[in-house]
């Protein structure tokens, strides 16, 4: 009997014990929430960089940023309260993605133009972010030849308890609205200008518009020019035929006949002539039996020899070494 009362009152005492813990927690979690609204945002801030993104390459000789918001502002702007406002973004992202790469080959030119980079506090607590941009191609006259443009909003529902307009809030707003833009701006550069992109050396890349030089007429210059076309006149020169070993117009000189190479440029060795004339002096008719002593035929002193003659074999003794007279 005496268990069983022990055990009650344990159990009477864990009881009150919960219902202690359960008022307690009642009484601590207004404090707490105070303490969690009362928390203090972040007051540093990365800057916002893409040279880490690929660069867009534009086949023109000079590229410009035009700001309308200056011009243009939106009523209830709070963009420049942010540790770095949208306009500020949009700049570094022509500097870090936008090149013109185009050289003095290329007549054109290239304007980004900033239409909107804004931030606004909408009723109800909401933070309401909007980019709109375009990018044209000009004509040396300043017309325009190309274009494209691009797109970005962002919203962001703050806490109620926390401060709409705090620099964090504005911070993640700019930062949503530029990762959009970029994707954007990838996209339709790639769609409408994809004729105007070179890699970083300025060479067409996506059958890119490539830019073709003019003389002083206005026509356009020959394709071949420089070395090219020294190599074309090169390969037209007789004389160049000869060096490289293609075939010439044969030079028929009569039997024991000095060799005298034909004329040729002044610049050229007449060795060069000799060796290509030497072959042709000769060549003589050849007997249709082969003579193994004498298989170019019979040399012969008279000019007058017919070459259908057969040649012979010499007379024993004839033939001698070349150190001893005969």
């Amino acid at each position: 009997m005496s268990d069983k009362v022990h055990k009650r009152f344990c159990a009477m005492m864990l009881f009150s014990r919960m219902r202690l813990s359960g008022l307690t927690a009642a009484l601590l979690f207004p404090a707490l929430l105070a303490g969690c609204a009362d928390q203090k945002q972040p007051t540093q801030f990365a800057p916002l960089r893409y040279d880490n993104l690929s660069q867009i390459n534009l086949n023109v000789n000079t590229l410009t940023l035009v700001d309308n918001t200056a011009t243009l502002p939106v009523a209830g702007d709070i963009g420049y309260k942010s540790p770095t406002p949208p306009v500020q973004a949009l700049r570094q992202m022509v500097q870090d993605r936008l090149a013109a790469k185009g050289g003095i080959t290329s007549a054109n030119s290239a304007q980004f133009v900033i239409d909107r980079a804004s931030i606004l506090h909408e009723p109800g607590g909401t933070l309401q972010g909007q980019i709109d941009v375009h990018l044209d191609i000009l004509n040396p006259d300043g017309s325009k030849t190309a274009h494209t443009e691009a797109h970005a909003t962002q919203s962001l529902h703050p806490d109620p308890t926390e401060d709409t307009e705090s620099q964090a809030n504005l911070y993640n707003v700019t930062k949503g609205m530029m990762d959009s833009i970029n994707t954007e701006l990838d996209t339709q550069v790639h769609r409408a200008l994809g004729k105007w992109l070179v890699d970083a050396g300025g060479m067409p890349v996506d059958g890119a518009i490539q830019a073709q030089p003019l003389t002083s007429d206005g026509s356009p210059a020959p394709a071949t020019t420089g070395a090219g076309a020294a190599a074309t006149q090169e390969a037209l020169s007789p004389v160049s035929a000869a060096k490289t070993g293609q075939a010439t117009s044969p030079v028929t000189v009569p039997e024991n006949a000095p060799v005298v190479a034909p004329s040729t440029d002044a610049a050229t060795p007449s060795t060069t002539s000799s060796t290509e004339a030497k072959p042709a002096a000769t060549s003589k008719t050849q007997d249709s039996e082969p003579n193994a002593i004498f298989p170019a035929g019979e040399d012969d002193d008279s000019s007058s020899s017919s070459s259908s003659t057969k040649a012979t074999s010499p007379k024993p003794g004839y033939l001698k070494l070349p150190s001893q007279p005969q």
